[in-house]
């Protein structure tokens, strides 16, 4: 078999000698040349690529300045709108709109940070104005007690002012209340000042003659103090006492001896994460007493050491527990100058239980008391009558033949109130109240049917609430005096009925 060759084959031929040759040297050519221009391509567009980016990052500025100059210029036409419209158009309604009128609410007032209070403007204090009217229409078919149901002014039977004031009938708002609340933040916690007045201050003459005139008392402070971290200075409700475990009454004196005193005072207060808080305080002394010649109701001159007390108490749901003590430094001179002081410790304890409902949690409905013991004085009410409860009793002679002070014992009082409040729907609720209070008053005094021995009473209310901020109800107390053994009076018993209602604000 012949192997053809095809590399040969027309060698000899002029024309055709080197054109393959010369073909792969243009193709090889142009091979390079096309490389060398991919390879200056590449880098035009490269460094196109970098200019697009640069415009790109250019404009993306431009348009944001642009928008926020559209901002800027839409708010001040907005802010301030031009007073003559353009000619052939309506003159622009100047009257801000509700997203204008609530942004310069927002700007000129502000809400506090505590409840029902604003920013003050210009400052960073929370401002809060407060208070109730409490207007009742009251008839005593016994005797006329006054705005409040005092049983232990209640006179004894056959006596001409129990005569004159029988089947009474009367208007009060009285104790209607305004308090006035600030808050201001500082590095200690919160600066807080609280500054309350009602109007059942009495003054010498008071319903005889202010009656005649303004129908009222003049005003007094309730509160006015101030909190600082854990301190508290100025006047406020004693730390002796338990406002929380106290039962709801129409009538504003409560239960019968229930512990109530407000003055001024220096309190630390410690709380803890359980709910519980500690608080101890120094309180304005006041030892009254009352003596062999007459003397009621009086007041030492002078005292050593201020009263002390100390507090425990603990809040949840469940309810509220209490338990404090307080201790008195009681003085008295006599006319010889001849001081005696002596120590009079107290106690009381106090709970409001929530009762559980079925499948967990707790109702409206609620139950509780408290109970008290010791030389109290001006820590109980008015309520043993006009001579009040007297702490010191002194035998220092008569009048006429003064001894100075020979005999001196303390008068210790034991009471008591217990309570079950009702929801019957989510506005209507009732009270049922009772209260006791007994001062062991001592043998040598005088006899006086100003003295009560025994005070008891018996509250009970329906209470309707239409609004969270109105109260209306009527209520009907009992009430029973035990007179001094001495005096030849046995026991008186009076009533009321109370109609009327609360405003809140």
């Amino acid at each position: 078999m012949k192997i053809r060759r095809i590399s040969s084959g027309h060698a000899g031929r002029g024309p055709a000698k080197g054109t393959p040759f010369r073909l792969s040297m243009l193709c090889c050519a142009l091979a390079g040349l096309t490389a060398m221009s991919a390879v200056a391509h590449a880098d035009e567009l490269g460094d196109l690529k970098t200019q697009i980016q640069a415009l790109s990052a250019q404009l993306n500025q431009l348009e944001a300045s642009q928008k926020k100059t559209n901002e800027a210029v839409k708010a001040v036409s907005t802010a301030y709108p031009p007073l003559v419209s353009a000619p052939g158009k309506q003159a622009p309604d100047l009257t801000p709109t509700r997203a204008e009128k609530q942004m310069l609410d927002a700007e000129y007032v502000r809400r506090g940070t505590i409840p029902g209070s604003f920013i003050v403007p210009g400052t960073n204090t929370s401002l809060s104005v407060g208070g109730f009217v409490n207007f009742q229409g009251i008839y005593d078919p016994t005797e006329n007690l006054g705005p409040k149901f005092s049983i232990g002014n209640l006179d004894p039977t056959g006596s001409s002012a129990r005569k004159q004031s029988q089947g009474s009938f009367h208007f009060q708002d009285k104790v209607s209340r305004l308090v006035v609340g600030t808050s201001t933040p500082s590095p200690y916690g919160p600066i807080t000042t609280n500054f309350g007045l009602d109007f059942y201050g009495y003054v010498p003459g008071g319903d005889n003659n202010q009656a005649l005139q303004n129908n009222s008392w003049g005003a007094r402070i309730v509160t006015a103090y101030g909190t600082i971290g854990h301190f508290l200075v100025g006047m406020a409700n004693s730390n002796f006492i338990d406002d929380p475990d106290t039962p709801e009454t129409f009538d504003n004196a409560g239960p019968a001896g229930i512990p109530a005193e407000r003055l001024p005072q220096l309190r630390w207060t410690k709380p803890f994460s359980n709910g519980g808080n500690l608080s101890f305080s120094l309180e304005n002394p006041q030892t009254g007493y009352q003596d062999t010649q007459g003397n009621i109701e009086a007041w030492t001159k002078s005292n050593t050491l201020p009263d002390f007390t100390a507090k425990y108490e603990r809040e949840g749901p469940w309810g509220h527990f209490q338990v404090s003590g307080e201790a008195q430094d009681l003085g008295y001179t006599d006319q010889n100058g001849a001081r005696t002081r002596f120590f009079a410790p107290g106690a009381l304890i106090g709970a409001t239980i929530n009762v559980p409902k079925i499948g967990g949690g707790y109702s409206e409905d609620n139950f509780g008391g408290q109970a008290w013991y010791g030389a109290l004085g001006h820590y109980l009410p008015d309520d043993f009558g006009a001579n009040g409860p007297s702490a010191l009793a002194v035998n220092n002679g008569t009048a006429a033949n003064p001894t100075g002070a020979t005999q001196f014992e303390l008068q210790p009082v034991m009471g008591g109130t217990l309570f079950y409040q009702h929801w019957w729907t989510s506005k209507l609720r009732s009270t049922l109240a009772f209260g006791y209070n007994h001062q062991r008053l001592a043998a040598f005094l005088p006899a006086d049917a100003n003295n009560a021995v025994t005070t008891k009473t018996v509250h009970l209310n329906l209470i309707y609430r239409p609004i969270k901020t109105v109260d209306l109800g009527v209520e009907v107390a009992w009430g029973q005096k035990t007179f001094q053994a001495s005096t030849g009076y046995g026991k008186e018993s009076a009533r009321r009925i109370e109609v009327g209602g609360i405003w809140h604000f």
